[in-house]
């Protein structure tokens, strides 16, 4: 169990219109999206330590902005699926996988309305509405648990041109 653990919780970014693609679980970022995520991560590490974890929903357009923050990361990173970020996720059953996840700086890449309430319910704020592509930071020391959660920063990716 980690004492202490740094967090990037986000949405993915900037997906195909619904209509485009057959499904839901198969939209895919667009080009756009995918530049908005690069420069964003790009911003991060140079002020923020890197991520030694990127976990993503079993969806494609969260897959894929796991792999354009990987891609920014030198030396390489750990991408892994993880089905507890399935739209609908419960935050505890998160927050106990992140106990255990043997690392203590993780990215999770999810969908929106569980990641802005899941950042609330981390940090004892208020549910956010998460335009897509941001990452907010949250730290954990001590107890990895609701509420004790402190949002440290948040990035949102309009600040680039993409």
């Amino acid at each position: 169990m980690a004492d202490f653990l740094q967090l990037w919780l986000g949405r993915h970014g900037e997906a195909d219109d619904p209509d485009t693609a057959p499904t839901d679980f198969d939209r895919q970022l667009t080009s756009f999206g995918r530049n908005q995520v690069a420069q964003m991560t790009r911003w991060l590490l140079m002020r923020v330590e890197a991520p030694e974890l990127i976990l993503h929903s079993p969806l494609v357009r969260a897959r894929q902005t796991a792999e354009v923050i990987a891609g920014e990361i030198s030396g390489g990173v750990v991408v892994m699926k993880e089905s507890l970020l399935a739209p609908g996720f419960s935050t505890v059953a998160l927050l106990n996988r992140l106990k255990n996840a043997g690392v203590n700086r993780v990215v999770c890449i999810g969908h929106q309305p569980d990641i802005g309430r899941s950042l609330a319910e981390m940090t004892g704020g208020v549910h956010a509405a998460i335009p897509p592509g941001t990452l907010a930071g949250i730290e954990f020391q001590g107890a990895t648990a609701v509420d004790t959660g402190m949002l440290r920063w948040l990035a949102d990716p309009s600040w680039f041109a993409g």
